[in-house]
């Protein structure tokens, strides 16, 4: 009965000409987070090795390089198209995967500075290569296709993201963490294989593929700064951020207290994201389709922070190592699952100058930016005035309560300005 009922969807959605292309994109995405969700708890465990007292640091460090290649990519591509630079990219990424490896078989597989370095490498690494699918993928296929393909390519990037977990998982005892870069590397040359074979069937795509990519944060400032509805995305946004960096701290004390040996911490931080994927696949397919049909906006964009509430006060009562390992799966989750949908969704009625010009902003300057902010501000100067971690917890509940109040306002919001524009075209 499933199985027919996915053979009926596939067959409304899917035309059959356009199965080649969709299978190739699919493991594009699927290659390209499994390499990444290989990285991605390594990285974890080096931000514990350069210690959580040092994570805004190493925040900061990662804005500052973010802020000083978007100029050169942007060159990049107002130069040559997507389908020309992507493999070179790709390409630039994996050799300096490669000589991070080599630098850690060579200077010492403990060296802080290194694990400093890697930390802010992965963390760059993420912000690109998934903005560079997207785009691409935006090229390949035309609007109406993106309505009805999309869906199935971004749950390749679930899947990557469960078996990237689940390999780091299975192989960090038998190879050790370092060797692991190695097994990333292999996925992200399955990668660039993936996009010649993508890039050969979009030739015939209607959409312009040479377009650079647009969007400026200058310009998207001066938005947010005249609108009173996208100044109240961008406070949502950095209070998430602050809410996510509160969890990121607390795992980062639990596992280096509970968990003294790298390939424990890998494993451990290779589980949580295994555990993270599955449920936010669960609220992508079912949950929040579900919540979308029978809820306003403005309700749905409240369950999140609600959630993080009790997840907070939970933490306060209890402050166990457990409880912080469910609560990390659920923040991650819940943020990917149930509070990007409908915040997606809120710029679906809007100008493409709001789309694209502040979306960039709202992305790069702001997020990364709250990242800073909430870990070498807001959380480093909680810690510092005491030392009792449910502290930080419950100031973070408080906080949580601000922010329920500011995204059932933004939902509220959004429906007027959906109004206002739909009357002006």
């Amino acid at each position: 009965m499933i199985f027919n009922n996915l053979a009926s969807y596939f067959k409304k959605q899917v035309e059959p000409k356009e199965w080649p292309v969709l299978i190739w994109s699919f493991l594009y995405f699927v290659f390209l987070l499994t390499g990444y969700f290989i990285l991605r708890p390594i990285r974890e465990e080096m931000g514990v090795t350069a210690g959580p007292e040092n994570y805004g640091w190493l925040f900061l460090s990662t804005f500052i390089v973010m802020l000083l290649l978007q100029p050169v990519y942007g060159r990049i591509v107002s130069r040559y198209s997507r389908k020309q630079f992507i493999p070179l990219v790709y390409g630039f990424f994996g050799v300096l995967i490669f000589l991070l490896w080599l630098a850690f078989n060579l200077i010492g597989k403990e060296s802080v500075v290194l694990a400093r370095v890697f930390f802010v490498f992965v963390s760059v690494y993420n912000l690109f290569i998934v903005s560079i699918f997207w785009s691409f993928m935006a090229d390949v296929y035309n609007k109406e296709q993106g309505k009805r393909l999309f869906g199935v390519i971004a749950a390749g990037g679930s899947t990557g993201g469960i078996m990237g977990g689940l390999i780091t998982s299975q192989l960090v005892y038998l190879t050790g963490t370092i060797n692991l870069l190695l097994i990333s590397l292999f996925f992200l040359i399955l990668c660039i294989f993936a996009v010649f074979k993508v890039r050969k069937f979009a030739i015939e795509s209607e959409v312009n593929k040479e377009a650079p990519l647009g969007g400026s944060p200058v310009e998207g400032m001066k938005l947010m700064l005249g609108s009173k509805f996208l100044q109240q995305i961008a406070i949502m946004t950095v209070i998430s951020v602050i809410i996510g960096s509160i969890f990121y701290y607390l795992q980062g004390q639990y596992v280096s207290q509970f968990y003294p040996e790298r390939d424990q911490r890998t494993f451990v931080f290779a589980n949580i994201n295994t555990a993270t994927n599955f449920l936010t696949l669960f609220f992508q397919l079912i949950l929040t389709p579900f919540l979308l049909q029978k809820f306003k906006v403005h309700q749905i964009l409240g369950i999140y922070p609600t959630m993080m509430i009790l997840a907070l006060l939970l933490f306060g009562f209890m402050p166990v190592l457990y409880v912080v390992l469910g609560a990390i799966t659920l923040q991650r989750s819940g943020a990917y699952g149930i509070m990007k949908p409908p915040a997606d969704w809120l710029f679906t009625g809007l100008p493409d100058n709001i789309k694209y010009k502040f979306k960039n902003f709202l992305d790069t300057v702001v997020y990364r930016g709250g990242d800073v902010f909430a870990q070498l501000v807001f959380v480093k100067t909680v810690v510092t005035f005491s030392k009792d971690l449910r502290i930080l917890a419950i100031i973070g509940a408080c906080l949580c309560v601000i922010w329920l109040w500011n995204a059932i306002t933004v939902g509220k919001l959004a429906a007027k300005e959906f109004e206002k524009y739909a009357s002006v075209t």
